[in-house]
This record gives C-alpha cells, sequence and structure tokens, in this order.
C-alpha cells in the first residue's frame, strides 16, 4: 500500500477519488518578482501526491493562469504537468476556466488533450447536456461531473438599459440559479442511476472570506450568490476564484479549494491545501484537506517609522527553500523620506527580503521614496488594479450622494468588463494571426 500523509485516510475500497484544486494563477507577479519557482514546486508536489494517494480524476476549478494572455513560461508549465501527469494514464483531467483565463485559449488544444484523458472547458455550453463529463466513461460511469465554467455576463442576462444596480444583480443571480438548475436537470437522470455528481464553479458565493488578490468577477460585485444556489443533485460543488480554502455559505460540501500559493500579502497567514474527496455507493464519503508546503513564505510588518530598525533586527521567520517576502507598512510615513534604501541596507544580511514598502493610508508607497524597481511595482500593481484606483478617488468625491455613487461604481464596472473583454478578444485575435502557416 501506498504511503500516505497522516492527514489523509486510505482511499476506501471501490471508492472514486478526486483531487479539487483551483487558481493556480500561472505566470502570476508579485510585483516586479516571479512566483515560477513556487509554481513549480507546487506542481512536483501535486504529481507525487496523486500517485501516492490513487486519485482517479483531477478537478481544476479556474484561473489556472493569471492572465488571458500568459507568458510563455507559465504555458511550459501548464503543458509539462499536463504531459507528466497524463502520460502513465490512470488519472482523468477535468478543467474549467476562471475569470481570468482566456476560454479559448484553453479550449484550443481540447482535442488533443481529451485523447490524453483531460477535459476542457472554457465557456458554457448552450445545451446543459454538453456540459456533464462522465468519468471515466459511459459505458462504466463512476462520477459525473457537472463543468460549469466562469460565467460571463453573456451567459447569464441580456444588458437593457437604465437598469439599476439592484435590478442587474437580481438578473446576475437570476441567470447563475438557472444555468445551475439546468445542468442539475441534465444530471438527474445520472443520479437517479446512482451515479454521485460533483458541479464545478467559479464564482463568489455571499459571506465567504475574500482577499485582496481577487478580482471582482461581475460587475460592481453584484454576481455573489448564497450557497442556497446549487441543487440537492449535487454531491459536491468545486469551486475556485476566492483563495482561501473554505466551506462556502457553511455548506460542508460547497468548498473553495483556494490558491496553492499566497498571491497577495492579505493571504499571509492562510494554510493552503487541495481537497481529497471519496465517492461511494453514489455519494460523497468522505472529504479532506491535504495541506500544501509552502517553499517561500510570505509576511506583512506593520510598524512605526521610530520602531523601524528594532522590528527588524528582531524578526526572525522560519526558514523555507525560498527566503521569505515582506511588505513593510509604515504607520507614520514622511513624504520623500527614502525609507526603501534605509530598510534594503538593515536587512542586506538577513534570511528574508523585503519587497514592499508603504504608507498605511496609501494604496501604493503614498509618498514615501523608493527604489526605482520598487516604484514601478507599485505603480505595475494599481494599473492592474483599476478598480481600487476608481473606488479611492471616489471616495474623494464627499458632495456626490449614495445613489449616485453607486451609479457610477456601476457604469465603472461596465466600462472595465467591455475593455477587459476587447482586451482577451484582441489577444485573442493575435495568437491566432500569428500562428505559423503551414502550406503543404
Amino acid at each position: 500500500m501506498p504511503s500516505h500523509p497522516p492527514a489523509i485516510k486510505n482511499k476506501p475500497a471501490g471508492a472514486y477519488r478526486v483531487l479539487h484544486t483551483a487558481d493556480w494563477h500561472l505566470g502570476k507577479m508579485l510585483g516586479e518578482h516571479s512566483r515560477e519557482v513556487e509554481h513549480t514546486r507546487f506542481l512536483e508536489f501535486l504529481l507525487r501526491q496523486i500517485k501516492q494517494l490513487e486519485v482517479d480524476a483531477l478537478v481544476i476549478a479556474g484561473d489556472v493562469f493569471d492572465s488571458a494572455n500568459p507568458p510563455q513560461s507559465a504555458v511550459a508549465q501548464y503543458y509539462d504537468f499536463l504531459s507528466a501527469l497524463l502520460r502513465p494514464g490512470g488519472c482523468a483531467v477535468v478543467i474549467v476556466a476562471g475569470n481570468h483565463d482566456s476560454p479559448a485559449h484553453l479550449e484550443a488544444p481540447r482535442q488533443i488533450l481529451r485523447a490524453l484523458g483531460a477535459q476542457v472547458i472554457g465557456t458554457m455550453p448552450a445545451e446543459a447536456t454538453k456540459a456533464l463529463i462522465v468519468l471515466p466513461d459511459a459505458t462504466a460511469p463512476r462520477l459525473v461531473v457537472a463543468a460549469v465554467p466562469f460565467l460571463r455576463d453573456r451567459d447569464l442576462r441580456l444588458g437593457q438599459s437604465g437598469q439599476s444596480a439592484v435590478e442587474i444583480q437580481h438578473s446576475l443571480v437570476a441567470g447563475i440559479q438557472r444555468r445551475y438548475d439546468e445542468v442539475a436537470a441534465a444530471a438527474q437522470a445520472w443520479k437517479d442511476r446512482g451515479v454521485p455528481v460533483l458541479a464545478t464553479g467559479h464564482l463568489t458565493v455571499v459571506g465567504s472570506k475574500t482577499s485582496e488578490s481577487e478580482r471582482e468577477i461581475h460587475v460592481g460585485g453584484l454576481g455573489a450568490v448564497g450557497a442556497a444556489c446549487f441543487s440537492p443533485v449535487f454531491d459536491y460543488v468545486a469551486l475556485g476564484h476566492l483563495h482561501c480554502p473554505q466551506a462556502a455559505g457553511g455548506r460542508e460540501i460547497v468548498r473553495y479549494a483556494g490558491s496553492p500559493i499566497p498571491l497577495s500579502f492579505s493571504e499571509a497567514t492562510d494554510i493552503k491545501a487541495v481537497r481529497i474527496l471519496d465517492f461511494a455507493e453514489g455519494r460523497l464519503v468522505q472529504q479532506t484537506a491535504l495541506e500544501l508546503p509552502l517553499v517561500r513564505r510570505l509576511f506583512q510588518i506593520i510598524t512605526q517609522r521610530h520602531l523601524l530598525e528594532g522590528v527588524l533586527a528582531a524578526f526572525a521567520p522560519v526558514v523555507t527553500e525560498l527566503p521569505a517576502w515582506v511588505e513593510l507598512v509604515i504607520e507614520d510615513p514622511v513624504a520623500g523620506e527614502n525609507v526603501f534604501d534605509r530598510v534594503q541596507e538593515l536587512t542586506a544580511d538577513r534570511t528574508f527580503q523585503v519587497v514592499r514598502v508603504v504608507g498605511k493610508h496609501g494604496p501604493g508607497p503614498a509618498g514615501l521614496a523608493v527604489s526605482d524597481a520598487a516604484d514601478v511595482a507599485g505603480i505595475t500593481d494599481l494599473l492592474a488594479e483599476p478598480a481600487k484606483v476608481f473606488a479611492h478617488r471616489l471616495e474623494e468625491e464627499t458632495g456626490l450622494t449614495e445613489p449616485e455613487r453607486t451609479g457610477l461604481t456601476m457604469v465603472f464596472r461596465e466600462l472595465l468588463e467591455l475593455h477587459t473583454e476587447q482586451a482577451r478578444t484582441a489577444a485573442e485575435s493575435g495568437r491566432t494571426k500569428n500562428r505559423p502557416v503551414v502550406k503543404a
């Protein structure tokens, strides 16, 4: 028998074992710093555990990549992993797109991946039955996956001019509910035959813990649903989008796997994990968190200028494979003071690296004089999160009424979503135009 980590129970006899993960965000940068080595270590660990724990199917619930046009190094990581996993056979793979992914980019090699045992759904099919994936196959069904990707506005509603924020919210939530009801109805026949059903999703469930690294995925964040949205037909709902592993809405069978590495300093205290699920006798019989090793830890230190030297001298994080990264928050910043260079001098021979220095009352360096590289990183971070810039600017307009703020926010979100869709389409068009043409 294989050697199991202490937290994972032995696979029950005759069970079909699934590993639920999400939000890899391959290609993610933290400012100017790459996360490639951390992702490589995670994928190596995942390969070992899938083999040792006798996993029958891997489910990735969206945001494989951090952007619609990921760097080639991230694409190589993805295909290297799938190649290593699928080459020996024995493990099926189901992948759905998240809001960061390009559906066309994920689906482009779907025919080749399907032949190897991996199924990819980037865009919600028009017919709910086409979202159902039977594992290992329809002749010997052990599990049905209702593979629902990130649902975009066009999948949910027809936009109408003059709609209020409340009306948009109602139509988005109703659209999400309708889509899940459709796939539940399509899966009912399998459920009646005693085959368990797992649904995927990439969305926000009301009441769940969020972090600063997640982008709102519908206009104004209005598409958040309650956990009751998911039909009793589903034995388990494998969610992506939120980066903290957690049960959603208090339902133990509706869960976020979380991101495999901390993607921002707000996730520094999260215990990262994937979920191990065992299905038998037509139902989910057990589930367990498999904690992930962190090869690099993130820390946030909040202090005042006069305490800076002593705080840094006393800080001694546990040493991991890679040096820890630290965000230093100064509570009483002084404009023009070169804190960043001073911090680098104080920590030059330490086992951690301060990669960001910010003032507490600002979204970026907030008047602190920092190195050119750090300044560029801070600006890049702001540009990557225009919603935060807009919200900060809106706060300065003290003469606006609450309805006016709501209306402006709604219009901004609609424009931002339109811009994102256009950028995604342009990126996909560029890939098509640049694809080499081979003439017979």
